[in-house]
Formats: structure tokens, C-alpha cells, sequence
């Protein structure tokens, strides 16, 4: 389902200053001699979608009653969706715009700016997703699913193109359930002190529809893996909307905005959920010619909206880049130009903790490009060896220096979580319910400075060895060990947000690189990351094969024997995935694919000495230097 939408654009021209397209405010053109008929006032909008107008209300009272009502039906076979529910509120729904409808993106943003809308005026309150989370997707009638069963997966996408349109309600719930449960969090974006997900953004969401049914299929991704009866068709509906709307409205208009950037970058983090990392660099590219095309360097940081998207997109822009073994495409200047006004925004509101974590995590994004630049250039023999050992200590004074400038406001003792119930046992490696480990409340984004910078160390530090030919330094699994102590801490703690262990397992998974290979080691590992598909963020199966291989394991698509621990619906999507992944189209696909920034040259094996593994290199590259081992997307 590769979408590749980057030829399909047109430039845009934006004043400076002001960010192109946005929001959403529809126009609607009234057709030549349309009239309204007094006796029977049909909307325009059921009359386009072949549905039966149910206006005026006493129509609706006059039809025939049934045996039985819809709600016990639903119940006496087992089954009950967000249609089921449609008509038990008079709430105000979203705005669900006609295909043939028209999007000003200047209108767009235009209403998002207006004070006076706001998301929560618009979503009903009715229906509340926790209570009814239970009951609203029909539980999966389906057989036995086998460990590569294409023909289901075929089907299940069959089924999902089939589907009719979603029902206003149906969009509603999983609008509401995004607004009630989905957070920062299960975007990675590590903090959102100013109502960036569920202010502006979501107001994006309804008013543009292929952000709407990409939001509210990322919400119903969620939502379907948290019930044990959880339908794929579900999600899959969603996805397909959006991409289809989204080709039609980029096929259509020449004008194409901010928008349309959010949903590429909505589009992305589904790709990343699912593990489909090719189709997700799809649309990085086009997340990257769409954000240069529309902002500089210096238009990007003149609202807070705008900088957090940049942040959104920079993530990706690393993430695909570290991961292929290769450099980011973005510019260094967008980099240095979000850091330095986080920089001034510090200055001006030294009493935000919100700004000066801002300003923290885009200090380390440089420091995380300027590693990886580094490397990459000197194994594509873009810097001779001398130019590289000049370079060299200094980006690694940069990244020894992260760590130290977390300051005091950032480890107030008294924000430390000093008891979690409960007692590590047998079978872990470290003691999640030690005092003292993790922060919380407002200091919680505390707990992911620290995974990051640690990150951001073990990357150059792998990249160093390889092209140094050194062994690691004890110090790294030590630290290693840190790094699982807060991940295990984080999933144990009750306060813990909701999507926090998604954003804190890509940390922790490249410090999993630097524990010892013991038997019991191994068997935690794969615990915990058997934990983390089970919530939805599934690994490729390059990554996952590429572990159990150093750990001396054979090739599997879950984590553990026989799929212990592997709940049917996870089963369902990981074959989904598997008879729907592309072929990559070009070489840094095929390098992303395969993870080649972490695996083209990088053996993990037992050392006879003191050292629990070294590294060493097979293909030593150009000028004698391996690739670059890839980072985490956690940047």
C-alpha cells in the first residue's frame, strides 16, 4: 500500500511569516437553480450520498417499529458497534464533509485560529469509550489463524475494501476515544505542555477529512488491540478512507497545505505502528516536500503549533535516516532554527518547564544528527580520515555533555517515585520496584530526557567502535542496565500516561544491544518486547529475526515459542502486514527494509574475555569504515 504522494504536488505560495493551509472551513457551492423544497426540505448532502433523508423529525416517528429493538438485537447476537448506537444521543457530531466537497486550506486555517470552536463543543460527550469500549467492536468471527496465514490476510482486506462508508457515530466514537485516551505518547512527541494533540491538531482532524479518518483510524488501531475480540476491519476501514481521500484531494486541488502535512505525518505514524517502515519512509519523503515547499528554517518557528510539527517531522526524518544507514535529508539550519527559538522562548518564560524540555530534546536532535552525519559521510568516503578524527571528539564532547545538562529543574527528588507495589521476581534482570528510579507528574518527560540521551550514547558509541575498531567501554552495560530499570519501572508504575511505554520501548530496545547474552537475559528480552507488540507497536520482522539470530535462535514473527502470549487480534495484524508489505522501490528502501544502519555490518558475539560482546565489522566500507549503525527513532 506504498502511497507515494510527492509528484501529486503543487507549490504553494505563503506570505512570510504565516503558515500555509490548515483548518478546516468548508466552502460549499450551491448547484445552478438548486433550490430548497418547503414541503420537504431534503438535504443536499443525503441526496448526494444516496441515503434516505430523515428529515423533518416526524418522519423518523412515523416508520414501523420492529420486534425487538436494535440495541437487544446487538445483544442477542453477541455483537455491538458504534453504528449500533447511532441513534441514542441528539449530541451535535462532527462535521462529516460529502467526497465531492471542496477544502480551502486558507479557510481551514483560518478557522483554526478562531478561539470560539473548539474540539470539545463538537465531539459528543455522550457515548463514553471507556464504558463502552467493552461492547462497541463485534468480536472477529474467524478460524484458526495460522503463523502465515495470507489467505485470511487477503480476506481481511478484501473485507475492509468492501466496507461501506462509516456512519457519522462510527467516526464519533474513535474521535471521541482519540480525544479520551490516545496522548503524545503514542506519538513519540515526548511532551505537549501547550495543547498541541488535542487543541489545534484536533481541530485540523475535523474539519479536513483525511486527517479526520486518519486520526480516527489511529484511534481505532488502539482501541481494536485493546479488545480481545478486536476486528482488523475495523482499522483497516479508516486507513483506506484516508488514503483515498487524501489521493482524491491532492489528484484535485492545486492547493495543498498544512493539512495535508499533518495527515501524511498521521499517515507515517501508522506505518511505524504496524512495523511497515518502507511505506513509512514513503511518506516521510513526502512529509519532506511538503514541509519544505510550505515553511524555511525561520516561518516553521513563529507559532508553537508549527514547532511541535517540525519536532513531529524531524522524529521521522532521523528515524529513517539512522535506521537505513544513512544521513537525514533535512538541513541542519531547520534543525538549529527550532533549537534556538525553544532557546528564546526559555529566556522569555523562565518559569515554563514545558519550553526547556522543548529545548533540551531539539538540542539532542542536533547532537543525534550531527552523529550520524559523521558517520555516514565518512563511510560514503565524503570525509578523509583526517577530517573525520578532527570531527570526532568533537561530536563526542557533544553527546558526553547531554547527560550532564540535564539540570536540577529537571530531577526535583520530590516529583521521584519513591514506592511502586509490588516485588521484581525470579526471572527479571533488574528491580522495577526499587525506589527513587522514575519521576511523575509534571516531571514525568524527565524519564524520557534520560532514555534519549543514553540512546543517543549508545549509537555513537556502536558507530565509534565499528569505525575505530575498539571494543565498548564496561560503563555501556551498565547503563544498559539503567535504561531497563526505568523501561521496567515505567510499565510497572500505575501513574504511568497512557502510550508511555510505547515511547519509551525504542529507547530501551537499542540499550537491549548492550546487556549480556545469558540464557536468562535473553528470555527477559524477549518478555519485554512480546510486551510491547502485545500494545501495538509491532517490530519488522528484519529486526526482530536480526535479535533472535544473536541471540542463537532461529527465525520466528513473535517473540516467543509456539506464540506464547500472542493474542489472536495481534496475530491477525502481524499476518496483515506481513501479505501487504511492497517491495522497497529504491536502495535506501531496501536498506531501511533490511535495517542495514544497524545490521550491514555489525556481528554480535560473545566475547572471551571480560567484555559481554564485541563488534565487529564485514564489510569495512569505504576508506575502511563500516556503515553506520543505525539509532533510535526515539529522537
Amino acid at each position: 500500500m506504498q502511497s507515494d504522494y510527492g509528484d501529486m504536488y503543487e507549490d504553494v505560495s505563503a506570505p512570510p511569516g504565516s503558515a500555509q493551509a490548515g483548518n478546516a472551513r468548508v466552502r460549499r457551492r450551491a448547484l445552478p437553480g438548486e433550490q430548497c423544497d418547503e414541503a420537504h426540505p431534503t438535504c443536499e448532502r443525503c441526496r448526494k450520498g444516496g441515503r434516505e433523508c430523515v428529515y423533518p423529525d416526524k418522519e423518523s416517528n412515523q416508520r414501523p417499529t420492529r420486534s425487538g429493538s436494535k440495541s437487544d438485537k446487538s445483544s442477542a447476537d453477541g455483537t455491538s458497534s458504534p453504528e449500533d448506537h447511532a441513534g441514542e444521543t441528539n449530541e451535535p457530531l462532527p462535521t462529516i464533509q460529502d467526497d465531492d466537497e471542496e477544502y480551502d486550506e486558507d479557510d481551514l486555517e483560518a478557522a483554526s485560529r478562531d478561539s470560539s470552536y473548539t474540539p470539545a463543543s463538537t465531539l459528543d460527550q455522550s457515548t463514553s469509550p471507556s464504558t463502552e469500549a467493552s461492547s462497541t467492536v463485534p468480536p472477529a468471527v474467524r478460524q484458526s489463524i495460522s503463523r502465515r496465514s495470507s489467505a485470511q490476510a487477503s480476506k481481511t482486506v478484501a473485507t475492509a475494501s468492501r466496507a461501506p462508508p462509516h456512519a457519522p457515530k462510527d467516526v464519533q466514537f474513535y474521535l471521541n476515544y482519540f480525544k479520551e485516551h490516545i496522548t503524545h505518547h503514542h506519538y513519540s512527541l515526548k511532551r505537549d505542555s501547550h495543547g498541541f494533540l488535542k487543541g489545534e491538531f484536533l481541530k485540523y482532524a475535523l474539519k479536513f477529512e483525511p486527517l479526520k479518518y486518519a486520526v480516527a483510524g489511529y484511534a481505532a488501531y488502539f482501541h481494536t488491540i485493546s479488545q480481545p475480540d478486536g476486528r482488523m476491519s475495523t482499522f483497516l476501514q479508516f486507513y483506506n478512507d484516508s488514503v483515498s481521500r487524501l489521493r482524491a484531494f491532492i489528484t484535485k486541488s492545486k492547493k495543498q497545505g498544512l493539512a495535508t502535512l499533518l495527515t501524511i505525518l498521521q499517515l507515517a505514524s501508522i506505518e511505524e505502528m504496524l512495523g511497515d517502515w518502507v511505506n513509512l519512509m514513503g511518506h516521510q519523503k513526502a512529509a519532506f516536500d511538503m514541509l519544505t515547499r510550505l515553511y524555511s528554517p525561520k516561518t516553521i518557528t513563529q507559532s508553537d503549533f508549527t514547532l511541535k510539527v517540525a519536532f513531529w517531522y524531524t522524529r521521522f526524518d532521523l528515524f529513517v535516516g539512522l535506521q537505513s544507514g544513512g544521513e537525514s535529508v533535512l538541513s541542519r539550519e531547520w534543525y538549529e532554527a527550532v533549537h534556538e527559538c525553544f532557546v528564546t522562548k526559555v529566556r522569555e518564560n523562565p518559569e515554563d518547564m514545558g519550553y526547556k524540555y522543548e529545548e533540551r530534546f531539539a538540542w539532542s536532535r542536533i547532537v543525534a544528527k550531527d552523529s550520524s552525519d559523521l558517520f555516514s559521510r565518512m563511510g560514503k568516503g565524503l570525509l578523509s580520515p583526517e577530517q573525520f578524527m578532527e570531527q570526532l571528539p568533537v561530536v563526542q564532547k557533544k553527546v558526553e555533555d547531554l547527560t550532564k545538562s540535564i539540570g536540577s529543574e529537571f530531577q526535583n527528588p520530590a516529583y521521584m517515585v519513591d514506592n511502586i507495589p509490588g516485588q521484581s521476581g525470579p526471572d527479571d534482570i533488574v528491580n522495577a520496584f526499587e525506589p527513587n528510579i522514575i519521576w511523575s507528574d509534571d516531571l514525568f518527560t524527565t524519564n524520557f530526557l534520560m532514555l534519549d540521551f543514553w540512546s543517543i550514547k549508545f549509537m555513537f558509541s556502536i558507530s565509534a567502535s565499528m569505525a575505530l575498531k575498539q571494543s565498548f567501554a564496561p560503563e555501556l552495560t551498565a547503563l544498559a542496565y539503567k535504561a531497563a530499570q526505568i523501561f521496567e519501572a515505567i510499565c510497572a508504575y500505575s501513574g504511568t500516561p497512557s502510550g508511555a511505554i510505547i515511547e519509551a520501548q525504542v529507547s530501551f530496545a537499542i540499550a537491549t544491544l548492550f546487556l549480556p547474552k545469558d540464557e536468562k537475559t535473553m528470555q527477559w528480552c524477549r518478555r519485554a518486547f512480546a510486551k510491547v507488540e502485545v500494545l501495538g507497536y509491532i517490530y519488522p520482522d528484519v529486526m526482530r529475526n536480526r535479535m533472535l539470530e544473536a541471540w542463537g535462535l532461529g527465525p520466528s514473527d513473535w517473540w516467543l515459542p509456539n506464540d506464547e502470549g500472542c493474542p489472536p487480534i495481534v496475530r491477525s495484524i502481524k499476518d496483515f502486514i506481513h501479505e501487504r508489505s511492497t517491495a522497497p522501490k529504491d536502495q535506501i528502501s531496501e536498506d531501511l527494509k533490511e535495517m542495514r544502519g544497524i545490521f550491514s555490518s555489525l556481528t554480535i558475539s560473545d566475547s572471551p574475555g571480560s567484555d559481554s560482546m564485541t563488534i565487529t565489522s564485514n564489510d569495512t566500507g569505504s576508506m575502511g569504515l563500516p556503515s553506520h549503525y543505525g539509532a533510535s527513532p526515539e529522537w
